[in-house]
């Protein structure tokens, strides 16, 4: 209940950085998932004979143990030490680790593209975070640890090779990644605009809520913005006991000086006296312009005793300020009701009683505080309703 140029309730950044690091983690169990996915298949191969029981539980141990390396680095927070801290691109590179240790073991050409297939999958996981230049340098790790494959096969391994086949699965494996990395960069495009957009819709949002909410003269909160704090208040005090109470001000002579100075003159008046009181306030204190030369402070957590000690501040500050544009000598004085809200009651009934002790003060000569009455007045439908003077 800060006034409008202060922010709002949001998320401490350490809450950020915890939510986002659990998210880091779910990620990284849908990554653990693929690799099990991929493991099934080498397991099948086992069954087959086309590998060893050693190159499958390599397998396993593998991809265990580079799950097991960034789940450490994002518990730990080092990751946070990165520049992404999610570890996209990293994570994407040495997934296909585990498939090409698999692919040295396999003699038919056939077989390794199937896992060459299977290589592709940790692509689709950089469309949501990569852009086309870092599909590109994930693409050309890719191509280079194939490369080192087809290198290693052919060093020790030729017989294994079919060079026309070979070449067709390189060319068809070049196509694919070349296709993921324009329609992930594209989809990274949108998303990058799509998030500028957002940010702009909330920048308008939040202007909209300020022309809601806040008295365009005076900019502090309007009467609308007033009733929902208080009626906030009072829900908060049935949930749980306490107190706060409302200071109803009132500028004095306040139309005299218009017929005097003029209303630019007045205007200038309600700009200095709203400035001069938010400046005053606590984070959970809310103030605005109730009407007129009227305004209401809202004191959260505050009994009768406390708003009177600070109703009084406000009417120093006020009486101190000056406005050599009207007159080296010229002053404003307020009068201030202050009420406490009760259980018993209503809004309307501690807002009723902050009024009368407000047309008490004016009685009493202005530039005073004056305490409402502990229970509300009695209205009755025949009397005529009072008028305060000015």
């Amino acid at each position: 209940m800060s006034q409008p140029d202060n922010t709002g309730a949001n998320r401490s950044p350490a809450q950020n950085t915890e939510r986002e690091q659990k998210l880091r983690i779910r990620r990284l169990g849908m990554s653990f998932g693929s690799y099990m996915v991929t493991f099934s298949i080498v397991v099948y191969c086992w069954v087959q004979g086309l590998i060893s029981l050693g190159v499958t539980v390599g397998f396993l141990a593998f991809a265990s143990l580079i799950n097991a390396t960034f789940w450490w680095l994002i518990h730990t927070g080092r990751n946070l030490k990165f520049h992404d801290p999610s570890m996209t691109s990293a994570q994407m590179i040495v997934s296909l680790l585990p498939p090409i240790w698999v692919m040295a073991f396999l003699e038919a050409g056939q077989a390794r593209a199937i896992f060459l297939l299977i290589a592709v999958v940790p692509m689709l996981f950089g469309i949501l975070a990569l852009t086309t230049r870092q599909f590109i340098v994930v693409g050309v790790w890719f191509f280079a640890l194939y490369g080192l494959l087809h290198l290693g096969l052919w060093a020790y391994r030729p017989e294994v090779l079919n060079s026309e086949l070979e070449i067709l699965q390189t060319v068809a494996f070049a196509l694919v990644m070349a296709e993921i990395t324009i329609i992930g960069g594209f989809i990274s495009s949108l998303r990058g605009k799509l998030r500028q957009r957002n940010l702009e819709l909330g920048e308008a949002m939040e202007q909209i809520r300020e022309l809601v909410n806040v008295d365009a003269l005076t900019d502090v909160y309007n009467r609308r913005r007033l009733f929902e704090v208080i009626s906030e208040e009072s829900n908060r005090y049935s949930r749980m006991p306490g107190s706060f109470s409302i200071c109803l001000m009132d500028i004095d002579h306040f139309k005299e000086v218009n017929d005097t100075y003029g209303h630019q003159a007045g205007d200038m008046i309600l700009q200095a006296v709203a400035r001069s009181v938010k400046d005053g306030l606590r984070t959970i204190d809310c103030f605005g312009r109730y009407g007129g030369e009227e305004f209401l402070l809202v004191l959260p957590q505050t009994p009768l005793e406390g708003a009177r000690i600070k109703a009084e501040r406000v009417r120093e500050t006020i009486e101190r300020l000056t406005f050599p544009d009207i007159g080296d000598d010229f002053r404003v004085t307020v009068s201030i009701g202050v009420a406490e809200y009760h259980r018993e009651e209503s809004t309307d009934d501690t807002l009723l009683r902050a009024d009368q002790a407000l047309y008490a003060a004016k009685h009493d000569g202005r530039n005073n505080v004056k305490l409402a009455a502990t229970r509300t007045p009695q209205k009755s439908p025949l009397s005529a309703p009072s008028v305060r003077p000015i």
